[in-house]
């Protein structure tokens, strides 16, 4: 015990520094590895102006507005993350044809719920899409809209969203946040998966230290102490990045708690996560105030606690790792390791010939 308390009041040696650098040192090729695959750019997708969508000719049927052509891919980039087969919050599919047309009202669209009721309202809490979201629509979008519905609100049966696109043979534009903040706030999530594996590295390097400590006082203390203190910073730099890759990657906002969204893997990753930062930061600040303290309870206190961050830190990791690789993906790494991985080889029976 003796040991494990060890007192910390002398200041972090160069040494405990190295040790926290080797660890940033051993996650910077994944996270580069990560970073380079999340931002990743399709270099085809492009934004239509709208100078070509008023010199469109007439589709086949004599409308100036074609649902697979100009409606489509207003609702592929606009709603489908939050209203298509992924998430479908209060029960809206923009990709349901029936369900559509229950708000809308063919050649009046002065009197569909959907214009009237959503996309033109002044509610903040009515507006579709919101503005958080990249919310209203343009004015460009919302005459294609109005102009559709007013010419029938054609959307043949039996052709999906999907269909529609291919069939009209338009690239998707990606139609981000308009404020400068908004952009600042989207764009920092893509290096989510860059920094995640910072505070993974540190904190379970600190807490494999401290367990060492126990049979070398030396090693259990100044090592530790600078893991704990920087992962901790770099767990909430991690988890802000997460939450907002996960909205842009169409998960649901923050304040979401519903039951559908509760039965959700990444529900329960983006809220670990918050857990790993709030107990990191706190036990960090007992690690600190122990520097000026020479009361062993509080190193102890703070050395206990980055066991427990780590164990979370490493379970949250695994979680992430499943869920972007698959639930199979840590185990099948042991089989390979053992060498019990099943592999299919199908037996090749050597021909036989029969002599002449």
């Amino acid at each position: 015990m003796r040991s494990f308390c060890l007192s910390t009041r002398s200041r972090l040696t160069p040494f405990a520094f190295t040790f926290a650098v080797l660890a940033v040192a051993i996650a910077m090729p994944c996270s580069l590895a990560n970073a380079q695959e999340a931002l990743l750019v399709d270099e085809d997708v492009v934004i239509e102006e709208i100078v070509q969508q008023v010199m469109t000719p007439l589709n086949e049927d004599g409308h100036l507005v074609d649902f697979g052509r100009d409606i489509a891919p207003i609702l592929q980039v606009r709603c489908l993350d939050c209203h298509g087969p992924e998430e479908a919050k209060n029960d809206f599919r923009v990709d349901d044809r029936e369900l559509m047309m229950d708000y809308i009202e063919p050649e009046d669209a002065e009197s569909s719920t959907l214009y009237v009721d959503y996309l033109t309202i002044d509610d903040e809490d009515m507006l579709m899409p919101p503005r958080a979201h990249g919310g209203p629509l343009t004015p460009s979008e919302l005459a294609l809209v109005r102009v559709w519905i007013n010419e029938g609100a054609e959307w043949p049966e039996g052709v999906s969203l999907t269909d529609a696109l291919d069939a009209a043979e338009v690239p998707v534009a990606v139609v981000g946040p308009t404020t400068l903040v908004g952009r600042v706030w989207a764009a920092q999530g893509f290096l989510h998966p860059a920094t995640v594996h910072f505070p993974i590295a540190l904190l379970m390097l600190g807490a494999g230290f401290v367990v060492l400590g126990w049979k070398w006082p030396a090693l259990g203390t100044q090592i530790p102490l600078a893991c704990l203190l920087i992962g901790s910073v770099s767990a909430v730099v991690a988890t802000v990045m997460g939450w907002s890759f996960a909205v842009e990657q169409g998960y649901g906002s923050w304040n979401r708690f519903d039951a559908e969204m509760m039965e959700k893997e990444v529900f329960w990753h983006r809220w670990s996560g918050v857990i790993v930062s709030i107990l990191s930061i706190g036990f960090a600040i007992v690690a600190l105030l122990s520097l000026r303290s020479d009361r062993p309870r509080l190193t102890f206190t703070w050395k206990l606690g980055l066991l427990i961050c780590a164990a979370i830190c490493g379970a949250v990791g695994h979680q992430g790792g499943e869920m972007s690789y698959g639930e199979d993906f840590y185990p099948k790494m042991f089989r390979v390791l053992t060498g019990t991985n099943d592999i299919q080889a199908s037996a090749v029976e050597p021909e036989t010939t029969e002599s002449p």
